[in-house]
């Protein structure tokens, strides 16, 4: 069986701790007492186990309990496993969650970030020094004004900038017109350059506009988005960062509750860094210690770590620590956090000058004097990665012929792995990227496919649509639980989210066009 471990730190007496462990592993599992529990098979598959209870060696009368949780009370979602973590003990005083492992097989639903800090670094174009960020305020500008901050701090050399959290607008047309107006202004000011600043917009839109709103921004070219994972929900933004491919930003907003009482609530590490991260934020913002708030170095160092170390598979998401960040600072912040960490420094930047570009230009060179080794290079063009695949290389002009040779392939194109990662079963399936991923400027791309006999792409879903028309060969549409035969020249159309396979139970090869849209979500596993 796998579980959860769940570290709790408890302030009681000694007498009190084990009673106290005990009753918080039956609370977040079964609810009854431990005498109403007359089944050993209940008490085997769902009951809490304490593994130990400890003192602390640093804090009298207070004490580690070390609890693991079935991994299948989690079930499949994260509001379930919060709920299993800390659902009922949140109500009661003196219980702290401070450590947090997953198991394997739970751990692999939370993918992490698409980007990360490599990813981000690719897009930017900066190497080895830490991105300097600051945020578009205050609210009740003008949008104009906010695009004359925005491009102003992008030629002054600064990496990220941000909506603040609390720019929001009274309908989505209005936030598209501040979008387009900031964007516009970012791309602008990097004109002829080969430097690149990108935009992240505030994300707080109406529920039944989040989608659209999201949509918009990758369609524009947008590659950024800021969200605060305490309003939206876990499960939402464990949505957005999985189906649409922008730079996620999380801010910290609505969590402070969980952190100010030090025998009470969740380690800020936890929720901030090793939380946010899991559900696919790529950077996250939390108080840096010196500022208007109350977090202290030791803390904003855990956060830092959990959001940077190795775990598995999933990347490490930029730390991204924010107030009291002042231009006499810089070197002792550039000490703390190295290279990887976003610097979003607000009021110290816009009021350093009258001038946003050269106060940016200043604190930027401050920056890079910290890391001597650092250096600029050429940012990846604006086409978001495909969640699934990373794009092949950019030939310098798109070919505008594609010449048909025999055995079904094309002047300038060679088959490549169908997915490299190996994420999803499949077998005999090769794949050939026509159109979209050589500079050509679409909003979809064209892929020629080809199963051999015997063979199957994966059983798989996503948000975006495909359309599959036959070219050589008879093979089988399975999609929604219905079979449809493909041979030369019919069509297929696969929706939204439904689970989706196609088979070769021929003698010949299948092969067939695939279209689909250039900025798209990963696949998933029914």
């Amino acid at each position: 069986m796998d579980f959860v471990t769940a570290t709790y730190r408890l302030r009681c007496s000694a007498d009190e701790a084990p009673r106290l462990a005990q009753h918080i592993a039956l609370e977040q599992t079964v609810e009854v007492p431990e005498e109403l529990i007359d089944s050993p098979e209940l008490r085997d598959a769902v009951v809490g186990r304490v593994r130990s209870v400890t003192p602390c060696a640093d804090r009298a009368e207070t004490f580690l309990a070390v609890i693991d949780y079935p991994a299948d009370l989690a079930g499949a979602h994260a509001s379930q496993l919060w709920n299993l973590l800390y659902g009922n003990i949140s109500l009661k005083r003196h219980v702290r969650l401070v450590d947090l492992v997953l198991p394997a097989t739970l751990h692999a639903q939370y993918r992490g970030p698409r980007f990360g800090i490599a990813g981000v670094r690719k897009l930017l174009g900066v190497e080895g020094r830490p991105l300097l960020a600051t945020a578009l305020k205050p609210r009740g500008s003008s949008p104009e004004r906010l695009a004359e901050l925005a491009a102003a701090f992008a030629a002054g050399g600064g990496d990220f900038v941000k909506d603040d959290h609390n720019l929001v607008d009274p309908d989505f047309e209005t936030f598209r017109r501040r979008v387009e107006l900031c964007q516009s202004a970012v791309e602008t000011a990097h004109v002829g350059s080969d430097r690149s600043t990108l935009y992240a917009p505030n994300l707080s839109v109406p529920l039944a506009d989040l989608d659209r709103a999201a949509e918009f921004l990758v369609r524009r070219g947008v590659r950024g988005a800021l969200i605060a994972p305490m309003l939206l929900g876990f499960e939402t933004v464990q949505r957005l960062t999985a189906t649409y491919p922008l730079v996620w930003m999380a801010h910290p907003t609505f969590s402070g509750c969980y952190f100010h009482d030090p025998d009470h609530g969740v380690d800020p590490a936890i929720l901030l860094g090793q939380w946010f991260r899991l559900i696919g934020c790529d950077a996250t913002i939390f108080p840096n210690h010196g500022g208007r708030f109350t977090f202290t170095a030791a803390e904003c160092a855990d956060i830092a770590n959990a959001a940077r170390r190795p775990d598995g598979d999933v990347a490490p998401c930029w730390p991204a620590p924010a107030g009291g960040m002042s231009f006499e600072r810089l070197p002792e912040m550039a000490a703390a956090y190295g290279a990887d960490a976003m610097f979003l420094i607000g009021g110290a930047l816009l009021g350093a000058s009258t001038n946003l570009q050269i106060s940016t230009q200043r604190f930027a060179e401050q920056i890079a004097a910290c890391f001597p080794q650092s250096r600029q290079v050429a940012p990846m063009a604006n086409d978001h990665l495909s969640a699934c695949e990373m794009p092949l290389p950019q030939s310098a002009a798109a070919l505008e012929h594609l010449a048909f040779q025999a055995g079904f392939r094309w002047d300038g194109r060679s088959a490549v792995a169908y997915k490299p990662n190996g994420s999803l079963p499949f077998k005999d399936v090769a794949r050939t990227e026509l159109i979209g991923r050589h500079g050509e400027q679409t909003a979809f791309d064209v892929r020629y496919f080809e199963i051999a006999p015997g063979g199957y792409s994966s059983l798989e879903k996503h948000a975006h649509t495909h359309v599959v028309i036959g070219l050589r060969g008879t093979g089988m549409l399975d999609s929604r639980g219905e079979q449809r035969t493909i041979r030369p020249f019919d069509i297929g159309y696969v929706p939204p989210l439904a689970v989706h396979q196609l088979h070769n139970r021929g003698d010949e090869p299948f092969g067939f066009l695939c279209i689909v849209d250039h900025n798209r979500d990963r696949p998933q596993a029914p």
